[in-house]
């Protein structure tokens, strides 16, 4: 069996599900708050390494939402404040909502940069951003954060009022590409030194512009909603992937963290891979994100001065947890959504027991059926963060300023069209 090591104890169908799919040559490191997701079946918060040279790997090991992550960047107070208290907030909310373009509300919006490119990696057409997934969000974020006005007086600390721009997405079509190819090729048999080899399947250049695909999404996500909410000054760069005559311009982010990468691991003996499940992985992040449910927003680490990013150092690889647990299905919850808005008809009162919070911050844009029914996030489809406050230490962030950032103005995924679709006909037929 797999050598597999924790924090704490494993739950054990969790380590049988480990054990099932990983190779004697393999091993696994069990962050907290580590799961088997009930609905995807892919692993959170855990750290696998590969041996590279060894076949029959199993599929089950790997995440389509290669490459998955957060970008963040600061914004003017000013500009921040003067967005959240206009008269005209609704307005910017339905303007961004408009402005991203979303996989949830047509079959025809495909997100992300081909996996595909030419001899210099750069892509060969055009390509749209925009949410790949329904786990995908992007707005403004207010974080309080203890900091000192003068670097050089430690002891004048006190906490300071910042607004982030914040984007989580994946992406898109390179990452799911890259994955039929990987998992088609671990079924004949090849090992990941044969399937990242140039010439091999998917092939070096894939693995490389696949681990560039996300955070390029978000990056124009981000330039995108800066111009949606009238924000000029934002910092950007332009792509040097971008197609001919495309000059595409990626915001330069405070915060970028990825989840669900891999990487070969230089200092080892033989060849290594490292995949981050559902965790992030300082090797190929800058700073430090990790996620709450969708309500309480994200927690950054900085330095003591709250404004650097730190240089992580733990045990586990140099990863922390970024996935919340599921609560349930989304089959489940949207049927239970479906029901509570089924008796709000009948009561005529709101169906959301937190409608006007939730309305205030939030917005969507989901396939229309008719009737609108509010993503399975906002009904708590997952659980909050848990672990800062018990494993710091361990994990290498006890020193670090934690940076709470709470939803503001944010435009998140609608529905899975699918499941939108019996949802809002099983309520429509109660009218």
């Amino acid at each position: 069996m797999a050598r597999i090591v924790s924090l704490e104890d494993v739950d054990p169908k969790l380590r049988h599900a480990l054990g099932s799919v990983l190779r004697l040559t393999d091993s696994a490191v069990v962050l907290p708050q580590a799961h088997r997701s009930i609905e995807s079946g892919a692993f959170k918060n855990i750290v696998i390494r590969i041996n590279g040279v060894e076949p029959n790997i199993s599929p089950e090991v790997f995440s389509s939402n290669w490459f998955c992550g957060v970008s963040a960047v600061k914004i003017p107070n000013d500009k921040a404040e003067s967005i959240l208290s206009s008269k005209t907030k609704a307005a910017l909310m339905e303007k961004l909502k408009l402005a991203v373009p979303s996989e949830m509300v047509s079959s025809d919006v495909q997100v992300g940069p081909a996996l595909e490119g030419d001899e210099r990696d750069r892509d060969t057409a055009d390509w749209v951003a925009g949410f790949d997934s329904p786990g995908c969000c992007v707005g403004v974020y207010s974080a309080l954060q203890s900091r000192s006005p003068d670097s050089a007086q430690t002891g004048m600390s006190r906490l300071h009022r910042d607004y982030y721009l914040v984007c989580k997405a994946g992406g898109g079509v390179a990452a799911q590409i890259f994955h039929s190819r990987l998992c088609a090729s671990l079924k004949k048999g090849s090992t990941l030194e044969e399937c990242f080899a140039d010439g091999g399947e998917p092939g070096a250049q894939a693995l490389r512009r696949v681990s560039a695909a996300a955070k390029r999404n978000r990056g124009r996500i981000l330039s995108i909603a800066a111009d949606a909410l009238g924000i000029f000054n934002l910092e950007t760069i332009g792509d040097s992937s971008n197609p001919p005559g495309k000059p595409y311009r990626l915001a330069v982010s405070q915060f970028d963290v990825s989840y669900n990468g891999i990487v070969l691991d230089e200092s080892a003996s033989t060849a290594v891979y490292q995949y981050s499940a559902g965790c992030v992985d300082a090797k190929v992040s800058h700073g430090l994100i990790t996620s709450s449910n969708v309500a309480e927003g994200f927690v950054a680490f900085a330095a003591s001065d709250g404004e650097s990013t730190i240089r992580l150092r733990n045990d586990a690889y140099n990863c922390i947890p970024f996935s919340t647990p599921r609560m349930t299905t989304n089959r489940d919850i949207i049927t239970s959504i479906a029901k509570n808005h089924k008796e709000s008809l009948k009561k005529k009162q709101f169906a959301h027991p937190d409608k006007e919070w939730i309305s205030a911050r939030f917005s969507w844009n989901a396939k229309d059926f008719g009737y609108d029914l509010e993503p399975p996030p906002l009904w708590g489809s997952h659980a909050g963060e848990t672990f800062v406050s018990e494993w710091s230490r361990e994990l290498g962030v006890s020193r670090a300023s934690v940076i709470r950032m709470q939803p503001e103005l944010v435009v998140i995924s609608g529905t899975d069209p699918g499941k939108l679709r019996v949802a809002a006909k099983s309520v429509l037929s109660t009218r």
